[in-house]
């Protein structure tokens, strides 16, 4: 396979899936029926200390946001964004920002400490640091000469 063929494949499987997510759009407003919550866009990192991540969640109260730390290598995110105002006479052209609850779970590749587990929110952005424990950390062994 060529290059360019492998990048039109990519294309069109890219298009297929668009199309499907509208088909799909488009039998839920169909049906009366609300869509369901997405999930939101993040990013994942370590180093030999800890493991980061940054989760977009713009226009989500703080108050709704629970982060949860379960048996030290599973990390849970949960969120609830409100629906919009219903206003009468208006026709949506497009509802592609998703509402209600929603949630992301994530397998660590390593036990973190969740005890020292620290998260922030600072606009409509999640931080979350975790401490990696001890046992994992990379230790240099002193060698002893005789």
């Amino acid at each position: 396979m060529t290059r360019n063929s492998r990048n039109s494949l990519g294309v069109f499987l890219h298009e297929m899936t668009a199309a499907g997510d509208e088909f799909a759009a488009l039998c839920t407003r169909l049906t009366g029926q609300e869509a369901p919550a997405t999930t939101f866009p993040i990013n994942v990192w370590q180093d030999e200390n800890a493991v980061y991540v940054e989760g977009d969640l713009p226009g989500v109260d703080r108050e709704t946001l629970d982060v949860t730390v379960t048996g030290g290598d599973k990390l849970t995110i949960r969120a609830e964004r409100p629906k919009p105002v219903e206003v009468e006479g208006i026709t949506w052209l497009r509802h592609e920002r998703a509402s209600g609850k929603f949630a992301r779970v994530l397998g660590l590749t390593t036990l973190v400490d969740a005890e020292k587990v620290e998260a922030s929110y600072v606009n409509g952005v999640l931080k979350v640091t975790l401490p990696k424990v001890a046992a994992v950390k990379p230790r240099t062994v002193p060698i002893k000469s005789e």
